[in-house]
């Protein structure tokens, strides 16, 4: 099991306004190493449906949903 050396640690953050400059400059608004991708209204409700499905009551839909994608890492918030 790999660990991560103790000077060096995982931070997580609930926003960008919790990131001091350098962070934010080093992980989000640096154009060097910054991907910027345009959302669209299409892209906002197929967003919108899988929220839907994931956060709905409908556990059946929710667990279909989680069954057909789980192979595909594309989407994986790593």
């Amino acid at each position: 099991k790999k660990r991560l050396p103790k000077d060096n640690p995982v931070q997580r953050y609930k926003g960008l306004g919790e990131m001091n400059y350098q962070e934010l400059w080093d992980t989000t608004m640096d154009p060097q190493t910054r991907i910027l991708r345009q959302v669209t209204i299409d892209d906002a409700a197929a967003a919108d449906e899988i929220f839907a499905v994931l956060m709905g009551e409908d556990v059946e839909s929710r667990r279909g949903f989680i069954q057909r994608n789980a192979k595909d890492v594309r989407f994986l918030d790593i």
